[in-house]
């Protein structure tokens, strides 16, 4: 299984304490792992680490004398005063200071200073001087959201530079832009082969910047977006001296939408489509009274309300961050879009897709959900008798509530949590399995195929047990996860990439119960009593399941439920760092004698 991960987790590295760590008497018992061992060189652990969000690149801030440096994957850059956590304009602290890798192509950049002067250092050489004394002596600093923009593949990057008092520029593969008053660094976007940022010129009007060309002038651009293959940008402008007072309008792809007196909440498609809310009607003297209607694909609704909709970490499957309020549900394609709208003058609401309704009315509605394929569409209907899953239209047998209603990967299948007058049931396309006393929130786990689904919960009275496909295995499920602040979670079975072996860490249901790793029904035991085990990771070719533990000596990789030479501790930063690369390959980032090292595992 290739592990997923967020590229917002890359987090200071956080060695595992020996006062988090199980304190075993007895040395780690099982077979050894017959592989090759190649360990290379990444510099000293010190307190300041950042992995690449694919896990292939590491940069380490290590002293150099008086001085500082960045060494990333083990070669030096430039010599600095200090890679500074917090610099000039960049007025919000991280972890990791400026230090940003591109999502993949191992591409890097971050800040170094230099007595006043603060350099941007891009693939470990020096590439422009952001700002100095002279350039900051009166400048008016409103920067909130600068940063360094690499595309996916870091082939482009962009960021902006201060080259005088309010003389910006934005860097964009090494060439800098005409000079601007100001750059909106909130409003920057660089998706595919396209940038797209909000630049502000002397006479003080706004303008989209769109692959270098300067477009029309606005007094006020917002809510600029750019779908993830970059062929499609959107904004929101207002321009002043409207008729009648239109003052505000949509642009999509540099066509404007007619003038309206006020607009709001600009929502983008896949494929470049928008929805967003416009005053048709103007507004009282005290800014009251302006009717508002959704405009969406070619439509024009009048009624439409939001709808709240979870949303989910994407490290953890069905691991429920909070939730969104949206007024529009746009399929994955783009082709189709959900909304809900009042039955005025009747109470409630109906759903409506492509401007037809879906399913009878409720009082409300909420959780409109797309599947993957686009295929089917889900959301809840409340009434007086309870909360009703809809789906594709057909409401099912409703219930007190309902949550972590999840689609299969190919869209074809659903499950969700419902609970009912009879207990929490789970339901599984339309179906529902066995009761049971109590489920594991955030447990559910489909196969990659969409075949097979794996969860936790309690057939009897106290403890947790996978569910497979139904069916109670005789284990007592425990989970993947580390031990560090924040933790990093993982999903409590693991699927193979081919949707055919399962993997969970578990205890017996004996009286004297063992522990350990469970694949494909079989028992691994653990090196140690009470072990820990994390960073799950299959093969790509699916035949070799490994994870890192904790054992007497430090960390091992267990491979197989074989056990590989020990380090002291391992880097531990995001879900990528300790994975298979290929067929046979399993790299982390080990530590000894204040070292950090690659290792790689060639599997036999």
């Amino acid at each position: 299984m290739h592990v997923r991960f967020s590229l917002s987790m890359v987090l200071p590295l956080l060695l595992i304490s020996s006062a988090t760590r199980p304190a075993p008497a007895q040395a780690p018992v099982g077979p050894p792992l017959n592989a090759k061992v190649q360990e290379t060189l990444m510099g000293p652990a010190t307190q300041r680490v950042v992995l690449s969000p694919d896990g292939d690149h590491l940069a380490i801030v290590a002293p150099k004398g008086s001085r500082t440096v960045v060494l990333i994957d083990g070669v030096e850059g430039p010599v600095f005063d200090e890679i500074p956590l917090n610099f000039t304009w960049a007025i919000n602290r991280k972890s990791t200071g400026s230090m940003v890798f591109s999502p993949t192509g191992g591409h890097s950049a971050y800040v170094g200073r230099r007595g006043g002067d603060f350099i941007a250092v891009v693939d470990g050489k020096e590439a422009v001087t952001l700002s100095t004394p002279a350039s900051l002596q009166g400048a008016t600093i409103t920067t909130s959201g600068w940063g360094f923009y690499f595309n996916r593949d870091g082939s482009r990057l962009a960021y902006g530079a201060l080259t005088g008092p309010g003389a910006w520029v934005m860097v964009v593969d090494g060439v800098a832009s005409p000079v601007y008053r100001a750059l909106d660094f909130t409003q920057a976007a660089l998706n595919g082969k396209r940038l797209v940022y909000v630049a502000q010129t002397a006479d003080q009007k706004w303008h989209a910047v769109v692959d270098g060309k300067l477009g029309p002038p606005y007094d006020g651009i917002r809510e600029l977006a750019l779908t993830p293959d970059g062929l499609h940008y959107a904004f929101l402008a207002d321009r002043a001296g409207g008729a009648g007072g239109k003052n505000s309008l949509a642009v999509v792809d540099g066509v404007e939408s007619q003038p309206y007196y006020g607009i709001q909440y600009l929502e983008q498609a896949p494929d470049g489509r928008v929805a967003y809310h416009a005053s048709t009607q103007q507004p009282n003297a005290g800014g009251h009274g302006g009717a508002e209607a959704l405009f969406v694909a070619g439509l024009s609704v009048a009624g439409n309300i939001s709808f709240i909709a979870q949303t989910y970490d994407n490290d953890r499957v069905g691991y429920r961050l909070g939730y969104g309020s949206h007024y529009v549900a746009f399929s994955p394609d783009g082709k189709r879009v959900a909304y809900k709208q009042q039955n005025t003058p009747n109470p409630g609401v109906t759903v409506m897709v492509n401007g037809k309704p879906m399913g009878p009315a409720y009082l409300n509605a909420d959780e409109l959900l797309w599947s993957p394929n686009g295929a089917h569409l889900t959301y809840q209907g409340s009434s007086p008798a309870g909360t009703f899953p809809v789906v594709d239209g057909q409401e099912l047998s409703g219930g007190t509530w309902i949550k972590e209603f999840q689609w299969s990967p190919d869209g074809n299948r659903y499950v969700f949590q419902q609970a009912t007058s009879t207990g929490i049931v789970i339901v599984v396309d339309g179906k529902e399995h066995p009761k049971v006393r109590g489920i594991v929130d955030g447990s559910f786990q489909w196969s990659p195929d969409g075949k097979h689904l794996a969860y936790g919960a309690k057939p009897g009275m106290t403890v947790d047990q996978p569910i497979v496909d139904g069916v109670p295995k005789p284990h007592h499920l425990l989970e993947f996860g580390t031990r560090n602040n924040p933790r990093i979670l993982f999903p409590i079975v693991s699927f193979s990439p081919d949707g055919n072996r399962l993997a969970y860490v578990a205890f017996t249901l004996d009286q004297f119960p063992k522990g350990g790793l469970v694949v494909d029904g079989t028992m691994y035991p653990s090196p140690i009593p009470g072990a820990q085990f994390q960073f799950p990771s299959w093969s790509p070719d699916s035949k070799h399941f490994a994870t890192a533990t904790f054992v007497a000596r430090g960390w091992t990789i267990m491979v197989d439920g074989k056990l590989s030479p020990s380090w002291e501790d391992i880097v531990v930063l995001h879900s990528a760092a300790c994975r298979f690369i290929d067929d046979h390959t399993f790299r982390f980032y080990g530590i000894k004698a204040a070292q950090i090292y690659r290792v790689t595992l060639d599997i036999n």
